[in-house]
């Protein structure tokens, strides 16, 4: 490749960083109105200056616990998912017989229901 052609791609580059960089400003801006407005809607503005935060600062750190909490949440469902994959690799008889049982049951019951 010439050179005119890396310039070229060295400002375009520019520009989508300068773009980018825009956009995730303004992103944690909405992110921490966002979370700032609902903090201060939940706890109260005396809460708030009470505990020496700002409503920004506040809200961030609700983000980020709930972030911690939905990513712990996920790994934690991952590796329920993946034990209960190996309990059927294991076992696949007994895994093929409780669901047969409890769709026998579920269909019991929702049979008795729907009768009455």
């Amino acid at each position: 490749m010439t050179e005119e052609t890396y310039d070229k791609e060295l400002d375009a580059l520019k520009t989508d960083i300068a773009r980018l960089r825009e956009e995730i400003a303004s992103l944690a801006v909405g992110v921490k109105k966002f979370a700032g407005a609902k903090t201060a809607g939940a706890q109260g503005e005396e809460d708030l200056e009470a505990a020496g935060e700002e409503g920004g600062e506040q809200g961030f750190g609700v983000f980020a616990d709930l972030w911690h909490k939905f990513d712990s949440s996920r790994i934690h469902g991952e590796k329920v998912v993946k034990g209960l994959a190996d309990e059927v690799e294991r076992y696949p008889l007994v895994s093929v017989m409780a669901a047969f049982g409890l769709g026998y049951i579920i269909a019991k019951l929702w049979y008795q229901e729907n009768k009455q």
